[in-house]
């Protein structure tokens, strides 16, 4: 079990053994990853390595990946700024990256990334977004085909989706406008649009306050 302690007594953390439980790897390798300084973490006075949750969540972050278990928590620890939750859905792993280095670097956001359309459905369940950043013309499943399978989900039709593509096709924009998507935008993308869009696409719904 993780060492979860309350705000007053301080952070929770986690040992070696269960960093790589949540992260699918071998203990070694987040030892080694501690040794190389990739992720922060302290020595107890008996000796033992204990990782902050805070550096885990970081860390999976930057590395793409996925938060499970206690790493989801359903806020980002802003210290009660309003964040909001927005998913990535785009099979070019170099733009969710800069997408999703923009808007935490911005903050107010917490960004997961899914890097086709066949994840994004899984993702969604799992992270519970407030807003979705949909690639339309994806190889497995296209934008298109995740957008009606969020409408036929009750838990999801009603979480807005911004679609994005780089084609300029007529008959992709018209189909884009007949769908029930917030909008859309246009790789490339400028980036403080993309935020503004993103945050408009939000509309009425209410958002999560970090603990205070």
């Amino acid at each position: 079990m993780p060492s979860r302690r309350s705000e007053t007594e301080g952070p929770i953390t986690y040992t070696t053994f269960e960093v790589a439980r949540f992260l699918g790897v071998s203990p070694p390798t987040v030892v080694n990853w501690v040794k190389r300084g990739l992720l922060l973490a302290y020595r107890t006075p008996g000796g033992h390595r204990r990782i902050r949750r805070q550096d885990v969540q970081a860390f999976a972050r930057t590395r793409a990946f996925p938060l499970v278990g206690d790493l989801v928590d359903g806020v980002v620890e802003t210290g009660g700024v309003v964040c909001h939750r927005v998913l990535v859905v785009d099979d070019e792993a170099d733009f969710c990256s800069l997408v999703r280095t923009y808007l935490t670097g911005r903050g107010g956001w917490e960004v997961e990334v899914a890097l086709s359309g066949f994840a994004a459905g899984l993702t969604i369940a799992r992270f519970r977004p407030d807003v979705v950043l949909m690639d339309i013309m994806m190889p497995d499943m296209d934008g298109f085909e995740v957008l009606k399978m969020m409408q036929n989900d009750s838990e999801m039709r009603d979480i807005p989706v911004v679609a994005c593509t780089a084609w300029r096709d007529p008959q992709i924009e018209q189909r884009v406008k007949r769908e029930p998507f917030r909008d859309c935008v246009q790789k490339p993308v400028k980036l403080d649009l993309l935020a503004a869009v993103l945050e408009a696409a939000l509309g009425a719904r209410t958002p999560q306050l970090a603990p205070a």
